[in-house]
């Protein structure tokens, strides 16, 4: 699914970063991180958007029903990894001409069944049809998410320091099969695994992403902000954890793993809510010119931060 676009998606994303401080002070956390956050008074809430496009990030023939649930547990997974509870969600779907009553209700039994099992319904949202004869289905759900409990903090990308530990939940790579099938349209969102390292860890838990671009990719987007501009990220290659006939390069690029990503001081549980946590690596300082991602293999070395996939 991955292709050339003509504007970088990141590039894009930086354009639009470039103005998160002319926001008002009641947003808390602007564009950048898994979800916004805004203080609507007390206490705060959580809100994020993502969408699923026909031909990028499922096939024309993948199943309705798993649409509808890849599209609501993409969001999920950003409420993941925030340590965030969800509430509620929106959606709104365009659907394209071909698609007929009874795949789009099949879709929005998917998106609805999904939301109530994960205890954020379905509220609202608009539908449309496309003009277009051979335009996609796109679905976009908006997600509404609560701290993890009164008090608590939203964990945010920002906040690694040098000597953490870097460390991932589960086992990565193989999430997207040649059909267009696989784990990224069944996968389980790591909410109670999130919710339990922040219980956990507390302040010890220092930054936190989930993996949808790549292990390469997201271990960098950690290292994109003012207070980590002099720290690097150091993987270990030999200790990331992979799935069943997949390298550990395929795991640093094939992205839609919907794992957690975190760095933290101090010890670390082998295990969290019943998912394995694997040390991969730590933040060190950065040295000139060097990459914000590494991973060693060996004596050797390879720049692992633009590894992944844009979607």
């Amino acid at each position: 699914m991955p292709s050339e676009i003509s504007m970088r998606e990141f590039d894009l994303l930086r354009s639009v970063f470039a103005k998160n401080m002319l926001l008002p002070s009641h947003v808390l956390v602007p564009p950048g991180d898994d979800m916004a956050v805004i203080r609507t008074g007390d206490p705060i809430a959580l809100i994020a958007v993502d969408q699923v496009i026909e031909g990028r990030h499922v096939t024309v023939d993948t199943e309705p029903a798993l649409v509808g649930r890849k599209a609501i547990t993409r969001n999920l997974s950003d409420v993941a990894a925030m340590a965030a509870h969800p509430t509620a969600t929106v959606v709104a779907v365009a659907l394209p001409k071909r698609y007929g009553t009874a795949r789009a209700l099949e879709l929005f039994e998917g998106l609805r069944a999904t939301a109530d099992l994960f205890g954020c319904p379905l509220i609202g949202g608009d539908l449309a049809t496309h003009a277009d004869d051979h335009a996609p289905l796109v679905c976009s759900v908006t997600i509404l998410a609560s701290p993890a409990w009164i008090g608590a903090r939203a964990v945010t990308r920002d906040g690694s320091r040098i000597g953490d530990g870097v460390y991932v939940t589960g086992r990565l790579g193989g999430s997207l099969n040649r059909d267009g099938g696989g784990r990224h349209l069944t996968f389980e969102p790591r909410l109670r695994e999130g919710i339990a390292l922040l219980k956990d860890l507390g302040d010890r838990l220092h930054a936190m992403i989930d993996i949808s671009d790549g292990l390469g990719r997201d271990a960098g987007h950690l290292m994109e902000w003012e207070s980590t501009a002099h720290c690097t990220i150091e993987l270990d290659a030999s200790r990331i954890p992979t799935n069943d006939g997949i390298t550990w390069r395929s795991a640093l690029t094939d992205g839609e793993d919907y794992e957690l990503l975190f760095t933290a001081s101090g010890e670390v549980p082998g295990t969290i809510a019943g998912t394995p946590v694997t040390r991969i690596g730590s933040v060190q300082a950065r040295g000139p010119r060097q990459p914000s991602v590494i991973v060693r293999d060996g004596p050797a070395q390879l720049d692992a931060s633009g590894l992944g996939w844009e979607h």
